[in-house]
């Protein structure tokens, strides 16, 4: 029922905002390289509202069915703790940033010529509007449908953390097999980046038991993708400081797992100091 009511009201509020903002639906969604350049000639912030827009009746049927056909508090369905920590948000907002940056930017020194400085003044001021409304409100739903009602439902109390967040990891990179930065490729590098990225959000929201760290790693995510660097055939129009022409999805895979284990052990440590 809330995918079904989220692919159906999303086209709609999606075929409402590409008709307002006159796109061309099947441009807007190719895959095709020239239709893809097409679009990155419009105002990332319009393009940004018209792709983003469908993730709020994710966001808002999760909450909806969790509050009215399991008959549980909403607040159960973010965190099991007496109140929501928005200081342990901050946390996995900084720890991603933290690491993303720091594998970002030492490749750029290494790989110079693979970026190119593309940085426009008015589109990014424009987009910042988006990337503080409707972006956080998809990578919100996306946590409170993957490691919010799914990872409930997979923690039937006797399953462990790495098998919780093995299946939430595979669940979660599966969808994304539809992203236009996959097409082409072979699905094995996407599916291990995605899914380590998946496996470590699941990590964190079952050692701590609420989707606090999770939420702010996935905005971090999306919102430097978005404004630092960005790749041509991205999902997610952008206004980044630098761009590269595609995703290495080797690279990619490597970093996506390498940076399980650091995450997972920096949002411990500054937690544990925190709940000092």
């Amino acid at each position: 029922m809330i995918f079904a009511g989220w692919q159906f009201v999303g086209l709609v509020l999606t075929i409402g905002a590409a008709g307002y903002f006159g796109y061309d639906l099947e441009i807007l969604f190719s895959t095709d390289e020239s239709d893809m350049a097409l679009v990155r000639t419009q105002p990332a912030w319009s393009t940004g509202a018209t792709v983003l827009i469908s993730f709020i009746p994710l966001f808002l049927f999760t909450i909806l069915a969790y509050r009215f056909i399991l008959n549980r508090p909403v607040k159960k369905l973010f965190t099991t703790h007496d109140k929501y920590s928005w200081r342990a948000t901050w946390i996995g907002f900084a720890s991603m940033s933290l690491i993303l940056l720091t594998f970002a930017g030492a490749d750029i020194l290494l790989n110079p010529d693979s970026y190119t400085f593309a940085w426009k003044q008015a589109a990014f001021f424009s987009y910042l509007i988006i990337a503080f409304t409707l972006l956080p409100i998809q990578t919100t739903a996306e946590e409170l449908f993957f490691r919010g009602w799914l990872q409930q439902w997979l923690d039937n109390g006797r399953r462990k953390n790495w098998v919780v967040s093995l299946i939430g990891g595979f669940l979660f990179a599966a969808p994304h097999m539809a992203n236009p930065e996959v097409s082409g490729n072979d699905l094995y590098l996407p599916l291990v980046s995605y899914g380590a990225t998946g496996f470590m959000l699941a990590w964190v929201t079952y050692r701590d038991k609420t989707l606090e760290n999770a939420i702010g790693a996935h905005f971090a995510n999306n919102f430097l993708t978005a404004t630092f660097v960005s790749t041509a055939d991205s999902a997610l129009p952008s206004v980044s400081l630098f761009t590269t022409p595609a995703v290495s999805w080797g690279p990619a895979a490597v970093v996506s797992v390498v940076m399980v284990p650091i995450f997972i052990w920096l949002t411990g440590k500054w937690r544990a100091k925190v709940s000092v």
